[in-house]
This record gives structure tokens, C-alpha cells and sequence, in this order.
């Protein structure tokens, strides 16, 4: 049965089309295609605080991502509802008030989070009347050629079979957006979740997306070693999910640089006998 699910989600591809909009992260056709739709003077209240809302896979997560791009692209509740929630919050906090359960980190960055939440707040209800419904058709005609692909291949139960370990949730939900080309992708906004684009075909959607399903069951097959702690082992771990993905469809397509890996992985493995722990232990002891 496959396990990846595919979702076109209102809220998520709001907060990343401001993200793209406002050049934070993304600088591409689909940001030019809508900047003119919004005050600069908004545009540039996100831009300012760019290296605080981005993330760049296995290098940089800024100190706001989770905060304010991560857990408002989850959905639990509408964005707006999200955005407002913060600005009462942050307001209290100016006014001196104490607030049980806020995390120390953020409170430094009140005032950032304040003119953030309220450019969210603002252009919410125009992104949804004016533009969602437009993107929404993009990804509805998008899914089930990808889909397709994972189902007819039996990705999913190949690869919990090579790698040993289940999915620690029933489902693997992909949640596609039109905003991100040319920027970071595969964005873990949940235990259970992953942020993608649209703008590559459906084969190397396959390869893409079928990494990141591989880290995934990585989570747990690597939960008792040091890989996601850190960024020092980043490349190793994607190299682990590489080599998966290469005994499973046969050939690597993407991450050339974690390709060396690869062929650390097929050499040290050379008899298929070693467990995904194993294998990465092996691998960092080579490597340090």
C-alpha cells in the first residue's frame, strides 16, 4: 500500500507565496508574477528579517522559521488565525505582561514578530479570493501523475523493507505548493509532513519526494546514533538515503554531491547483510 499522501493545502501555499513574493528564500517567475500586488514597504518588512524566516537544507534554519513559517504552513488552524494569535501575543509581551509557556528565544525577537504576523494578517483574505483558487487547479492537475508513479513502482513497501524500519505515522503527507522553485525544498514542517513544489516532472518528482520518504523511515532507523542532530553529518545521512533510493529504483538522479556516499555505502555493504545503523556507523567512523 502506498504511503504517501498528497495534499494541496490553502494555508501552507500562503505562507510560502509571501516567502517567494518577498524574495525570502525564493527568486523566481512565480514571486515577479504577484509582487506587484503588495506594498513594498511590506515586501521589504519580510526581506529585512530574510535570514530569520529561511532555511537552507543541511546549512541554515533561521531563529523565526519554525515559529513563524513552519508551524502556520502545518494548518492546525488557518494562517490568519495563526498570525493574529501571535499578535496578541507579542502585543502583551510589549506591554510587560507575563505569559506562561513562551519560549525565552523568541521574546528578543518580539517586535520582528509583530510587523511579520501583521503583513501575514493583511494580505490573507485578498491571497485567498484572488489567487488561491488559480494555484489550487495547478496542484490538483499535478497529483496524479506523481501519485501514479510511487503507486505503479511500490515505492513506499520497497523501501520500509530495505531500510527495516516502518513509517512512525500511517501516512507520509506531501504537501505541494506552486511558490518554491529555485529555492529550499522537502521542508519537514511536521513529523509527518513535507513542503514540495510542482515545477519538476513527474519522474524526478519520484526521485525527489521518494528521498525524503527514505529520510523519513531514517528517522527512526537512525534514532539511536548522532545523525540530525547537527549539520556536521548532514551529507552522510543524505547519502544513506541515496543509496536507499538507488537499490530501489535502480539509479540516483539527484544530490550529486552526496553520490561519493553512495559508493562508501555499496562498499561497505558490498554483501547486503548490514542494518541502516550499521551502515552509518561504518560509514562515519570512515569518515572522521
Amino acid at each position: 500500500m502506498n504511503k504517501i499522501r498528497f495534499m494541496a493545502n490553502k494555508d501552507t501555499n500562503y505562507v510560502f507565496h509571501m516567502l517567494s513574493v518577498a524574495q525570502c528564500g525564493y527568486d523566481n517567475e512565480y514571486g515577479k508574477r504577484y509582487r506587484s500586488l503588495y506594498a513594498k514597504e511590506d515586501l521589504d518588512c519580510l526581506k529585512s528579517r530574510e535570514d530569520l524566516i529561511t532555511v537552507c537544507g543541511g546549512e541554515h534554519c533561521g531563529e523565526l522559521y519554525g515559529l513563524l513559517v513552519g508551524e502556520p504552513a502545518c494548518a492546525k488552524v488557518s494562517a490568519k488565525e495563526y498570525y493574529q494569535e501571535l499578535l496578541e501575543i507579542g502585543n502583551q509581551l510589549l506591554e510587560g505582561r507575563q505569559i506562561e509557556g513562551i519560549y525565552e528565544g523568541y521574546i528578543p525577537y518580539t517586535r520582528d514578530i509583530i510587523e511579520i504576523a501583521l503583513v501575514m494578517v493583511k494580505y490573507y483574505d485578498h491571497y485567498m479570493k484572488n489567487v488561491w483558487e488559480r494555484e489550487k487547479e495547478r496542484i490538483e492537475q499535478y497529483i496524479p501523475g506523481v501519485l501514479e508513479r510511487f503507486e505503479e513502482t511500490g515505492f513506499t513497501e520497497k523501501a520500509e523493507a530495505l531500510v527495516g524500519c516502518s513509517l512512525k505515522s500511517p501516512f507520509f503527507t506531501a504537501t505541494l505548493v506552486t511558490s518554491v522553485a529555485g529555492g529550499a525544498e522537502a521542508i519537514d514542517i511536521s513529523k509527518e509532513q513535507d513542503v514540495f513544489g510542482i515545477d519538476r516532472d513527474y519522474e524526478s518528482a519520484l526521485y525527489f519526494i521518494g528521498h525524503e520518504f527514505v529520510i523519513y523511515l531514517l528517522f527512526g532507523a537512525l534514532e539511536e546514533e548522532d545523525a540530525f542532530r547537527d549539520f556536521d553529518t548532514w551529507s552522510l545521512t543524505e547519502g544513506l538515503a541515496e543509496y536507499y533510493l538507488k537499490r530501489i529504483l535502480g539509479d540516483t538522479r539527484l544530490f550529486k554531491k552526496e553520490q561519493k556516499y553512495v559508493e562508501l555505502y555499496e562498499r561497505i555493504n558490498s554483501d547486503l547483510s548490514m542494518s541502516a545503523a550499521q551502515l552509518y556507523r561504518a560509514a562515519l567512523a570512515e569518515v572522521r
